[in-house]
């Protein structure tokens, strides 16, 4: 079914040129013209047949897994199977770089403009982050204005790559810009430009290579912190061929989530994008932070976690001197949990620090009664990766960033970490589910 005979033509032309209903407005930067027509198609094409007999297609694959057959990984598993499954057809329909969108992508389930917007966060993207993609040629020439639409994010960072997460070839970043490497205008906005002609600071040189722009909006201060206001316009180019309808696109999404499937799979034994498995080695443990792909970005630390219903993982995390750091927590399956209703994401914004500067946080199956708890929603396996940005350069791996990983008793947790009472528990968790909601307002 081509888009132009669909609902979804109120919101993006048949040509690709997106427009609003009369009198469309929002505040929000992320609510566009253009994430609302997407996320109509994609609910559109998430509902074909060739999409939903692949939602079967994931969790026969993840029912081979030792962890699928215990009693939490079968509870688990046909949320994660459509999870994966929606996350593939977010991850097809904006494809076409003569009509490229931003598009606000990995994000957890919503409701907006009557809609309700399935989760698509697979493979652990950062919680704090806003992912919004847009797909580029090695001959055309694109310009991004970005403008602030309020307190701007702790990090932006802008890559230019060849795939998307779990296609082959995705963490090879062909170029980066971090916010510091832009011009700026007294006002904070700033235009990028892309296209064939060699790189710049605020020019990103495309390649026969590349086919993605990656922009992130690394969001610390849920409460203030707010995405840039972007906007994207096509220079020029050939012309544009006909573009995909709902059925093909579906048939490319059905493709994507097996080519997906068995890449989370690898993801928890090892070899994915050169880092260690999430499930690789002994649980309870951290891996020494080492700088990720990609270069400037940052450190990251990963593991998985085994627990009784009385257990607790005690992490004790240095800053090192970045202004950014988090812990997360996933499934057995690397669908990051219910951060939104859950503590299962913890930053600098969100804990309470030793008097030595470094953080200490509680990894629990059950509230152990302290303030910085990393809530795993009833699991008992799972996993866990630690993320330090905004670094000093030039980057170096430290293994000061985890100064202690221990397993202990609740009953035992040191009498001196942080309290909290159930009240200023049920303020924290509304407080948290406020805050990240402002980016589904309307």
């Amino acid at each position: 079914m081509n888009i132009c005979r669909t609902t979804l033509a109120f919101a993006l032309g048949c040509g690709g040129t997106a427009f609003a209903p009369p009198g469309f407005a929002s505040p929000n930067p992320l609510a566009t013209p253009d994430q609302i027509a997407l996320d109509g198609q994609a609910l559109a094409v998430f509902r074909a047949k060739a999409v939903q007999d692949g939602i079967g297609f994931v969790a026969r694959t993840f029912a081979t897994d030792p962890y699928g057959q215990t009693p939490e990984g079968r509870a688990t598993l046909p949320g994660a199977a459509r999870e994966v499954a929606f996350a593939a057809v977010v991850d097809t329909i904006n494809r076409d770089a003569a009509r490229p969108h931003l598009q606000w992508v990995w994000s957890p389930a919503h409701a907006w403009f009557g809609r309700d917007v399935p989760a698509s966060k697979v493979l652990m993207p950062n919680v704090d982050n806003v992912f919004r993609i847009m797909p580029v040629d090695h001959v055309s020439h694109y310009l991004i204005t970005a403008a602030p639409a309020g307190p701007i994010p702790t990090q932006f960072s802008i890559q230019l790559l060849p795939a998307l997460p779990a296609e082959p070839q995705w963490s090879k970043v062909i170029q980066e810009l971090v916010d510091t490497d832009i011009e700026r205008s007294p006002d904070g906005s700033f235009k990028l430009t892309i296209g064939p002609e060699p790189a710049s600071h605020n020019h990103i040189a495309t390649t026969a290579a590349a086919h993605f722009i990656l922009i992130r909006d690394t969001i610390q201060d849920w409460r203030r912190e707010t995405p840039y206001r972007l906007s994207v316009t096509r220079l020029d180019g050939p012309a544009p061929a006909a573009p995909a309808g709902d059925a093909q696109l579906a048939a490319q999404s059905a493709a994507r989530l097996r080519d997906i499937t068995p890449r989370i799979q690898q993801a928890k034994g090892g070899g994915f994008a050169n880092a260690p498995g999430f499930f690789q080695g002994a649980a309870n443990l951290l891996t020494s932070p080492k700088i990720r792909e990609g270069g400037r970005w940052g450190l990251s630390s990963s593991g998985h976690f085994h627990l009784a219903g009385d257990d607790a993982l005690v992490l004790t995390l240095d800053p090192i001197g970045a202004k950014y750091l988090a812990v997360q927590l996933a499934s057995a399956w690397l669908g990051s949990l219910d951060y939104v209703h859950h503590a299962a994401s913890l930053n600098l914004a969100q804990t309470r620090p030793n008097e030595d500067g470094t953080i200490t946080v509680v990894i629990a199956a059950k509230d152990p009664g302290v303030a910085n708890w990393l809530d795993t929603t009833g699991l008992h396996d799972g996993s866990m990766f630690v993320r330090w940005q905004k670094l000093p350069e030039p980057l170096a791996a430290n293994a000061k960033g985890v100064r202690d990983v221990r397993l202990v008793k609740i009953r035992d947790l040191d009498a001196a970490l942080p309290r909290v009472s159930k009240s200023g528990r049920q303020a924290q968790v509304t407080a948290r589910a406020a805050d990240y909601g402002r980016r589904w307002k309307a």
